[in-house]
């Protein structure tokens, strides 16, 4: 018996809900008029659609593509730069009254030696200065009195030093020859000589050829082969 109203219960939900279908189907229009007035269907669309999924990645693990899109962060110093050190500016030259020596020819064409004084400057080494304002030869004025050099124009001074009461002087190959002959070659020493022992530390001058002691210089055999003094050349 209970078995029988549970068939005729359920017949009975299915024809309804036949009817019901039947009844949508002949007024969908109206019937979803309604729904729409009334918010129901938007209801439905709503429960319908999926749930919008968020991520939440932890910031040590971001993936690199999106850290292509990161800003580029330009980091501006703003610390001083140090001050440029500005060049060194050289020292201020000292200047020595130097006495140099050069030859005046009389009429006669004798060749005398003539002391001129004159400032010369230096930084370090007044005698090395001294020498080569010596070998350079008189200047314009100078020359308009007669003086000349007889020191070849070719001679160069490559090293200066000293030992005790002796200046060593070191020149090229040029030093060795002289177009005057003998009575040059003897002027020109006597001009460096001279000149050298005007300073109160040097008695005496070694001549050097290329760094090394050379006994003889010119054709004629002038000897150098030892520190010579003032009183070298005094017969």
């Amino acid at each position: 018996m209970a078995r029988k109203k549970n068939t005729i219960g359920c017949l009975f939900y299915i024809a309804l809900v036949l009817l019901v279908l039947v009844v949508f189907l002949f007024n969908r229009s109206t019937v979803m008029k309604v729904l729409d007035k009334t918010g129901f269907l938007k209801v439905l669309q709503k429960e319908k659609e999926s749930p919008v999924e968020v991520v939440i990645t932890p910031i040590d693990s971001q993936p690199e593509k999106e850290k292509d899109n990161e800003d580029i962060v330009v980091k501006i110093d703003n610390k001083e730069k140090p001050a440029e050190k500005k060049e060194e500016e050289h020292p201020q030259p000292k200047i020595r009254k130097s006495r140099l020596f050069f030859i005046l020819v009389s009429n006669e064409g004798e060749i005398k030696l003539k002391g001129v004084i004159r400032p010369v400057e230096y930084q370090d080494a007044p005698l090395t200065a001294t020498l080569e304002s010596l070998i350079k030869g008189p200047l314009p004025p100078e020359v308009n009195q007669g003086f000349i050099n007889l020191i070849p124009t070719d001679a160069r001074l490559l090293n200066v030093y000293i030992k005790k009461d002796t200046a060593f002087l070191d020149f090229n190959e040029a030093f060795r020859f002289n177009s005057w002959g003998k009575e040059g070659l003897i002027a020109q020493l006597k001009q460096v000589v001279y000149s050298a022992t005007e300073f109160s530390n040097v008695r005496k001058v070694q001549i050097l050829i290329e760094g090394k002691i050379t006994d003889y210089i010119g054709p004629e055999g002038t000897y150098i082969g030892k520190p010579l003094s003032r009183d070298s050349f005094r017969s």
